[in-house]
């Protein structure tokens, strides 16, 4: 393996990882309140987590289980359907109790930090749009000889956006007051609510429709 095949994978899979990161879903939405309402280190640990959530799925794409992880995701729809909208009823009733009453300089701690990363793994594990984006993918990250690199390169290209991202968000945030920075976190938990709700609508259409 050539150290230019090496570098080309790795530039394929930064892209692959920054398109997929990039539509602004619930973890898009959760990253850009945890940025406002608490930090960018906590806005970033949450695009981390789904940046670790991201490279298992191109891992599992690049060794060949692409297949079989999709027929598995059609096989309990359902179930997944479900835990994902209950995870963003979670995630939105969470972020209406926290809200934004706090200091401007807000102590953060590891724990504080693992809690945002480890979350954000839940609802990037559960997320129906995070799947569907990389079955869309798969055939980009099948089939390529520098494996390691090209998975590599998906959690970097990722890993880029939530840094623009946090980083975007929290140079805004010096520049609001204290009742527009309430307001964004009532939006964030109303979008997180509607996700929700509109996913589990969706799931109990299809029982009722017995599809």
């Amino acid at each position: 393996m050539s150290f230019s095949q090496m570098i080309a994978a790795l530039v394929s899979g930064a892209g692959i990882g920054f398109t997929v990161a990039a539509p602004i879903g619930p973890m898009g939405m959760l990253c850009i309140q945890r940025t406002l309402a608490s930090s960018p280190a906590a806005g970033l640990a949450t695009g981390l987590g789904a940046a670790t959530v991201h490279l298992a799925y191109s891992a599992i794409a690049v060794l060949g289980f692409g297949s079989l992880a999709q027929s598995w995701m059609q096989t309990n729809t359902l179930a997944l359907g479900t835990l994902s909208g209950v995870t963003l009823l979670w995630f939105a009733i969470r972020t209406h109790r926290v809200g934004l009453g706090f200091c401007r300089a807000v102590k953060i701690d590891r724990i504080h930090l693992t809690r945002a990363y480890l979350s954000a793994i839940a609802l990037g594990v559960t997320n129906p749009l995070t799947i569907v984006l990389f079955f869309a993918a798969s055939h980009a990250l099948t089939g390529q000889a520098a494996t390691l690199s090209l998975v590599a390169g998906v959690f970097l290209g990722s890993a880029a956006w939530w840094i623009i991202l946090s980083t975007t968000v929290a140079a805004a945030r010096s520049r609001l007051d204290a009742s527009i920075l309430a307001w964004s976190s009532r939006f964030a938990s109303f979008t997180l609510l509607l996700l929700g709700l509109s996913t589990l609508l969706r799931i109990a259409g299809k029982v009722l429709l017995g599809r």
